[in-house]
């Protein structure tokens, strides 16, 4: 999470002359954004499911003897 955090600090918005920020490179900042948390979240899941693969294993062997 501090990923993602470090990275909303870090953004930046282009402003317009008139009328406050650029929208398309607010949407540009936003899709980032969104690959950094599915980056995350894909980090996340594959820990997860590291755990679950080596519990599972501790499991079949405790019951094979």
């Amino acid at each position: 999470m501090e990923d993602i955090a470090e990275f909303i600090d870090g953004m930046k918005f282009r402003k317009k002359t008139f009328g406050g920020v650029d929208e398309l490179d607010v949407l540009k900042q936003m899709e980032a954004l969104q690959q950094v948390y599915r980056s995350v979240y894909e980090n996340q899941a594959a820990y997860y499911q590291a755990l679950i693969d080596e519990r599972d294993a501790i499991i079949a062997r405790l019951r094979r003897g």
